[in-house]
C-alpha cells in the first residue's frame, strides 16, 4: 500500500474527507473541499460532473487510483469520489503523486 492510500486512510480517521457523489458535492459547493479525488474508473457521467462543479466552485480534483482499491483505505467495498477537507493533507497528496 502506498504513502496516498496510508495518506487517506489517516483523513478518514480524523474526519478530514467526505466520501460519496453527494457529500463530495455538498463539500465543493460550501467551499469546504480542498481537494476532490476521482477515481480513474469511475463512470464518465460522474467525472464529468464532479468536474463540472469543481470548475464553477474553483475546486481543485486529481483522478487517482481505482474504486475497490480507494474504498479498501477507506474502508469502504468501493469509493468512486471523495472529497479531503484538510488543506495539508490535500497538498501532501497533490504533491506525492
Amino acid at each position: 500500500m502506498n504513502k496516498i492510500y496510508s495518506m487517506l486512510g489517516i483523513a478518514k480517521k480524523g474526519g478530514n474527507i467526505s466520501i460519496g457523489y453527494d457529500a463530495t458535492l455538498i463539500n465543493i459547493k460550501s467551499n469546504k473541499s480542498e481537494l476532490v479525488l476521482l477515481a480513474s474508473d469511475a463512470s464518465d457521467k460522474t467525472k464529468k460532473n464532479v468536474q463540472f462543479f469543481c470548475d464553477q466552485y474553483d475546486a481543485k480534483y486529481i483522478e487517482y487510483g481505482e474504486k475497490e482499491v480507494l474504498g479498501k483505505c477507506l474502508g469502504r467495498k468501493v469509493v468512486g469520489v471523495l472529497s479531503i477537507t484538510d488543506k495539508n493533507i490535500a497538498s501532501y497528496i497533490i504533491n506525492n503523486i
